[in-house]
């Protein structure tokens, strides 16, 4: 995405988030109030799994890095990571994810850790920061100071960046509210990909184009089991065709 187009894009952001305001602030008030909040699975947020090659593997991000929206541990993201990984690897996990995490909240507490090696970081960041209506700029510029960060503060061989949901399609959300943060989710979405295309040891994870049995959670908000299933493929996969770096 240029630099002029992701002027346009703001542009038309901000003049349907006028066009739409009060609207968009009611149907925000009605899906907090409404929306349940499901609670992260119980979890070990660090620790070793499996038998194998060794692999330190560290997982980034908001309330889907979390698993809410899975029944068990097991079913969360990080669960299906570590059952898919373990059977080649013995995997020396950290899980540093909280519900509510934005791109800013993550960059601080990165920056407060010691400096450690890990093989393979995973993101999954993005939501938050459309809800919170971070703009694309400033977007762009927290990517890439996370990126930095990472890459400074734990040397790995390889970043996986995880892209944005379909936030429009997220049955909690009323109409126009999910049109109107779905295009800010697209817009995250699309500049994160091109900026990741010039990227070292840096891999986009597309989390779009899932089959229509990989479901929400029953909030309508959060990733359900099988979303969390496919997207674990997807990562081990990525690892798998990376293993030389």
């Amino acid at each position: 995405m240029q630099r002029r187009q992701v002027f346009h894009t703001m542009i038309s952001l901000a003049l349907l988030k006028v066009l739409l305001g009060p609207v968009l602030l009611i149907q925000g008030w009605w899906v907090r109030k409404h929306t349940p909040i499901l609670p992260e699975p119980v979890k070990q947020n660090s620790g070793k799994h499996g038998q194998g090659q060794a692999l330190s593997l560290m997982l980034l991000g908001d309330s889907s890095a979390a698993g809410v929206g899975a029944p068990t541990a097991e079913q969360s993201l990080l669960g299906q990571l570590l059952q898919r990984l373990s059977t080649d690897h013995c995997v020396n996990y950290q899980l540093r994810a909280a519900t509510g995490n934005t791109t800013a909240d993550v960059l601080t507490e990165l920056a407060q850790q010691p400096a450690e090696h890990c093989d393979v970081v995973v993101t999954a960041l993005g939501v938050n920061d459309v809800t919170s209506q971070v703009s694309l700029g400033r977007w762009r510029r927290q990517q890439l100071a996370l990126i930095d960060l990472i890459q400074h503060r734990f040397s790995p061989r390889l970043i996986i960046m995880s892209g944005l949901p379909p936030v429009r399609e997220f049955p909690a959300l009323l109409w126009p509210l999910n049109a109107y943060l779905g295009a800010c989710a697209d817009a995250k979405n699309e500049l994160l990909q091109a900026m990741l295309a010039a990227q070292d040891g840096v891999h986009f994870l597309s989390l779009r184009g899932y089959p229509e049995s990989a479901q929400a959670a029953t909030d309508g908000f959060h990733p359900g089991p099988e979303v969390y299933e496919i997207w674990s493929e997807d990562i081990v996969k990525v690892i798998k065709n990376n293993r030389s770096g």
